[in-house]
C-alpha cells in the first residue's frame, strides 16, 4: 500500500494518508520516517475480529480507512474465509488476511476496526 507520512505522533506512532483515506499506524522501520514523504508499505493487522463486535457488513461497496475516537476502521471486500478462521480480503489495490469468527460472507463489503 502506498501512503503519505503525515505527522509523528510519538516515538513509534505515525498518521499518515493513502487514496483510500486516512490513519495512523506503528513505523517498525529502523530509519526514521520522513514526513511529507511516499512510502511503500505492507500493512499487517494483528488483531482478533468477531462478528458483530468489531467487524459488520459494510453499507457502501468501496474500500477505505480511517481513524476515528483512537478506532482504525476498515472497509474491505471479502474474497474467501478460510477453515482457520482466515479472512481473505481486497484492500483497493491490495490483499489484507485477518483472523475472524463468525458469519463469513465472500464477495461482500465489511467494516472491522481495532484500537490504535
Amino acid at each position: 500500500m502506498k501512503i503519505i507520512l503525515k505527522a509523528n505522533l510519538n516515538d513509534n506512532i505515525v498518521e499518515f494518508e493513502s487514496n483510500l483515506g486516512y490513519g495512523a499506524a506503528t513505523w517498525e522501520n529502523n530509519k526514521l520516517p520522513i514526513l511529507n514523504n511516499s512510502y511503500d508499505i505492507e500493512l499487517d493487522i494483528d488483531d482478533f475480529f468477531e462478528w458483530e463486535k468489531n467487524i459488520t457488513l459494510e453499507k457502501r461497496s468501496e474500500s477505505s480507512i480511517y481513524l476515528s475516537d483512537n478506532k482504525i476502521f476498515f472497509s474491505a471486500k471479502v474474497i474467501s474465509c478460510e477453515v482457520n478462521g482466515v479472512w481473505v480480503l481486497s484492500f483497493g489495490n491490495d490483499i489484507v488476511l485477518i483472523e475472524a469468527s463468525g458469519t463469513c460472507e465472500i464477495n461482500k463489503f465489511i467494516c472491522f476496526f481495532y484500537h490504535s
